[in-house]
């Protein structure tokens, strides 16, 4: 009977040793996991209505700071989608609010349209682009890598 229970005792003791090497591996495991964000700095894009390109821009290397930076937007004309005009417009990479580990932009740009002001987008990379047009009411474009 005495056998019986240093034996019992001696698999339990081995089971929290056991359970308590398991533990510490997983906290050093998840100590050792970092979350990174795809990086889009230096990338091109280009954004379009179902009509056709309205945007093309290469988003500045802003892997250092989430300062505004300038940058060349080329802003296709609405009537005719051959003729277009570059932009020295301005860029702030921003981070959510809720998930730190993904980034968007938002853009500054001067319009040259006949009764436009200052324009503004925010760029959700890879693809998704919302265009303030009228108060507060936004367009969606699509955005691809050429």
């Amino acid at each position: 009977m005495n056998k019986l229970k240093i034996i019992s005792k001696f698999k339990f003791s081995k089971s929290i040793k056991n359970l308590r090497h398991f533990k510490i591996f997983v906290a050093i495991l998840f100590f050792q996991i970092t979350l990174n964000s795809k990086d889009f700095d230096l990338k091109s894009f280009i954004c379009a209505d179902e009509i056709g390109p309205i945007f093309e821009f290469s988003i500045p290397d802003m892997s250092k700071n989430l300062d505004i930076e300038n940058f060349s937007l080329k802003i296709y004309n609405k009537e005719n989608r051959n003729l277009f005009y570059v932009d020295n417009s301005k860029i702030k990479k921003k981070s959510s609010p809720i998930d730190r580990s993904y980034f968007f932009y938002s853009v500054i740009f001067s319009s040259k349209e006949k009764g436009s002001k200052d324009g503004y987008f925010e760029f959700f990379p890879p693809s998704h682009l919302m265009l303030k047009t009228h108060g507060s009411q936004f367009s969606t474009l699509v955005c691809w890598q050429p």
